[in-house]
């Protein structure tokens, strides 16, 4: 099977109340890598997970979109010193991340939650950077952004609890599924 095939396939056997492990069970050796499969599976978007998370859903994409306008904002502001035409290009290319990830967190895409992790943990050595110069300013600044990336690590393992860092949870070399 191709990896389209065995992504559908494994779509409608968690669709129907199949056990992940028994899916992984069923699939394995059937075109893709194990690690593959484990991942499309890891991925899967179980509804009753997606409902009884859906308000810290909210609350991530609601702070998405603060940032976003933010973002837009400061575009604004420091396109203009540039040129009329670079504050409209600098704006909307300051939201499109934000944007990105508010598609992805409502769409139930793991690959936003693992974006955001794996992009916001390279920052805090840029945030620290300016601590001796603005030690307030840079101490909220860490706060806000650890506290924003706890956040996106706890929704996305309620909504995702197969997933260890940013791959399938493996225990004792073999793939882990709550099922």
């Amino acid at each position: 099977m191709s990896k389209k095939e065995v992504q559908k396939k494994v779509r409608e056997l968690l669709d129907a109340n199949i056990a992940k492990s028994e899916v992984f069970s069923q699939l394995s050796g059937q075109g893709v890598k194990d690690s593959q499969l484990a991942y499309f599976i890891a991925s899967y978007a179980d509804p009753v997970r997606c409902d009884e998370h859906d308000r810290k859903v909210n609350i991530l994409i609601t702070i998405m979109l603060v940032q976003a306008l933010i973002g837009f904002i400061l575009g604004m502001t420091q396109g203009a010193g540039i040129g009329p035409a670079a504050k409209w290009i600098v704006s909307i290319s300051m939201i499109l991340i934000p944007l990105l990830w508010v598609w992805g967190f409502y769409n139930h895409r793991v690959v936003a939650y693992n974006a955001y992790i794996l992009l916001a943990l390279p920052q805090f050595p840029k945030t620290l950077a300016g601590f001796s110069s603005n030690p307030a300013t840079t101490t909220v600044s860490l706060v806000i952004s650890i506290v924003m990336l706890a956040f996106v690590w706890y929704v996305r393992g309620k909504i995702f609890p197969d997933f260890a860092f940013v791959t399938p949870r493996k225990v004792k070399g073999k793939y882990f599924f709550t099922d």
